[in-house]
């Protein structure tokens, strides 16, 4: 069964143990309020200013806009419209509602408690309009009043789950744990599938003065017996698992929920830990270094974000995604910055050295040629050589070997193969010049590489007087 989907996408209440680890917070759905008799043609419409028409819409077609606007992630856009609504019918909640929604979903709770204050003032007795100003409220830590809002929807309707659940997690805040398991067993025994409660359920047991880890086992284990891809009941049983040392267990959870969303550092850390508990530093060592990774990367992004145009950032990207063989990441960032400038040889270079990486040796020539129609590089020319040599283009490699003034075992190899092509081929004459060009080099190499490696004979050990030596250089006294 689908798990009870919140109107608004929130970000997780922290209690005690991290954000992965928080209880899960769900708001109700909102209940359209009952529609009001317009007194006058200026109040059933609104008039969005427009370019092209002039033609006046009705309050219901503003709010159908701005959600097609929401679906596109627009919250701009739609927030000007959801205000042009409230303007055209003041006394109509449901355009309040919606813009506390996307404010909340921006985190200006204030603001969203604020037109939910209004819409509460226009339809006072809609429990699910207090429990979604008692949800805001929550989220700032403000207690009390979020539990009176609670309360007074629990009055207006004593079957309403989701408001049971929320005033839990307002227990969960205040330590008061007896109370929180009373109202989530109370959300579960009036839906029995709400995944939500059981895993705040289960996050009680964990958290309560006296642990009890089987009972948040089973909890957690009901959770995902109905939905098998929540993150939070997957990371809180794990941790109950460590609890009892039951390390497999542990790192079973936290690999599957690594596995369904691999960019989220917490389970990283949690696996960490019990591959630690468990003896095996060298996995947990590697955990943490994933984390590092991770923590450079963010940084790397962020800098990014404020700043898009700087080749240098694009270029460290590209080689921390290689760090991590994020292949498609990397060339993408790469990419990113030969667009910016695509004279830029050190772009060039790791772009084409990840062409090499992967075989693509066609490809890494054509970006060097590329480059040197913009830019004549003896690096770029030197690397194109080295793709035409893998591509088995060999006069073309030789030819930007020798233009580079290139003198390595490569150009050797180079010379060795189109010797044997041009062998094969019946050239014998051009074979044998190729071939003997090739001895030539290597002799020559071989010659450059004695003479670098001849050591240094050791210097003659000369004994020293330190106490003549010292006397010579006391100062005279006069």
């Amino acid at each position: 069964m689908k798990r009870t989907i919140s109107l608004f996408v929130l970000t997780s209440l922290i209690v005690g143990c991290g954000g992965s680890d928080a209880p899960k917070q769900v708001n109700s759905p909102q209940k359209k309020p009952a529609a009001t008799k317009a007194n006058s043609q200026s109040q059933d419409s609104a008039s969005p200013s427009t370019a092209k028409s002039p033609k006046r819409v009705t309050y219901s077609q503003i709010l159908k806009a701005s959600d097609e606007l929401l679906k596109k992630r627009d919250a701009k856009n739609a927030l000007i419209l959801l205000t042009k609504a409230i303007q055209a019918k003041p006394n109509e909640s449901t355009a309040y509602v919606k813009r506390a929604a996307i404010l909340a979903d921006a985190k200006l709770f204030k603001r969203a408690i604020s037109d939910m204050n209004a819409a509460i003032a226009i339809d006072t007795e809609n429990p699910k309009l207090r429990n979604t100003r008692g949800y805001f409220l929550l989220l700032l830590k403000e207690y009390d009043a979020a539990e009176r809002d609670f309360n007074k929807a629990i009055d207006l309707d004593r079957e309403y789950p989701q408001v049971y659940n929320n005033r839990g997690l307002v227990f969960i805040g205040q330590d008061q744990h007896i109370k929180a398991l009373n109202d989530f067993q109370m959300a579960i025994k009036l839906n029995p599938e709400y995944v939500d409660a059981y895993n705040n359920l289960g996050f009680v047991y964990l958290q309560m003065e006296d642990p009890d880890y089987p009972k948040a086992i089973e909890t957690f284990t009901k959770v995902l017996e109905i939905d098998s891809k929540y993150l939070n009941a997957l990371s809180n049983r794990g941790r109950a698992y460590l609890k009892l040392e039951q390390f497999d267990a542990a790192i079973a959870d936290f690999t599957t929920a690594i596995e369904i969303q691999p960019e989220n550092d917490q389970y990283y850390l949690h696996r960490s830990e019990a591959y630690k508990a468990a003896g095996n530093e060298e996995l947990s060592k590697k955990d943490l270094q994933h984390v590092v990774w991770t923590q450079r990367l963010n940084e790397i992004n962020r800098r990014i974000a404020n700043n898009s145009k700087n080749i240098d950032l694009w270029i460290a990207r590209g080689r921390h995604m290689l760090l991590n063989d994020r292949i498609e990441s990397a060339e993408r960032s790469f990419d990113n910055a030969i667009a910016l400038d695509g004279k830029n040889v050190i772009a060039l270079t790791d772009r084409v050295k990840l062409h090499f990486s992967q075989g693509q040796f066609t490809e890494a020539a054509d970006l060097c040629t590329k480059a040197l129609e913009k830019n004549d590089s003896t690096e770029i020319r030197s690397l194109r050589g080295n793709a035409y040599l893998q591509a088995g283009k060999l006069d073309e490699a030789i030819a930007d070997y020798e233009a580079c003034r290139r003198f390595d075992s490569l150009v050797v190899e180079a010379y060795r193969k189109r010797a044997e092509q041009r062998a094969a081929a019946g050239n014998a004459e051009l074979a044998k010049i190729d071939s003997d060009h090739a001895t030539k080099l290597e002799q020559q190499l071989s010659s450059q590489s004695a003479a670098e490696e001849k050591p240094v004979p050791p210097r003659a050990f000369v004994p020293v007087n330190f106490e003549k030596e010292a006397a010579a250089e006391k100062p005279a006294v006069n």
